[in-house]
């Protein structure tokens, strides 16, 4: 990406978080977004295929570049690490719906509908759960069920993510300034058995 490309991507993210603080995504059109970014409306359709996908795309981002800084790069070695390491993560996730909380209060409300910010924030926690999975910072006990290959896996990744997302939307559903602390200790004790504690 050249840098002109990276000026109308960050022009563009500014204006749909802008945008989205006060109003739902599906109700935000690409003219809006073209405007407050003073680019052409044929030029946001290079870029995304909607308010709400450029909405996602944005908040996405955001997402996996703190899983990267926080997980992908860590030494996950040993159980402390990877302990401090998902620590870190999660209240560096829970900084980040903070500081867009207008904007996920509204995509994880009920009257989201197709605005709705829950898949993509439930596909992040699955992949980050599958990340630490593959690196073995986190272990599934054996059952002694037999099932599909790949099947305990996926349902615990999948089981956390969605977990994860409720927790969430239920902490955003708290008056502010919120507690990360609050979170976390609270997160703790939902989390299964395997699932590494913070010391």
């Amino acid at each position: 990406m050249d840098t002109r490309q990276r000026k109308t991507r960050a022009r563009l993210a500014s204006a749909v978080l802008s945008l989205a603080a006060d109003r739902q995504a599906s109700e935000i059109t690409a003219s809006e977004i073209a405007i407050a970014a003073e680019i052409n409306r044929s030029t946001f359709y290079q870029h995304a295929a909607s308010p709400a996908a450029l909405l996602e795309g944005v908040l996405r981002a955001e997402l996996d570049e703190l899983r990267t800084t926080h997980l992908a790069e860590a030494d996950l070695t040993t159980v402390r690490q990877a302990s401090e390491a998902i620590t870190h993560a999660t209240v560096a996730v829970l900084q980040h719906v903070d500081s867009h909380a207008s904007i996920y209060i509204r995509g994880l409300g009920k009257s989201s509908g197709s605005a709705s910010l829950q898949p993509m924030l439930s596909q992040h926690f699955a992949e980050t759960v599958t990340l630490l999975l593959d690196r073995h910072a986190i272990t599934v006990p054996e059952s002694a069920i037999v099932s599909p290959e790949g099947f305990v896996a996926n349902a615990a990744a999948r089981f956390i993510a969605n977990g994860t997302v409720g927790a969430l939307e239920a902490w955003l559903s708290t008056p502010a300034p919120r507690s990360t602390d609050a979170f976390m200790a609270a997160y703790q004790l939902f989390l299964p058995s395997w699932w590494p504690r913070s010391s």
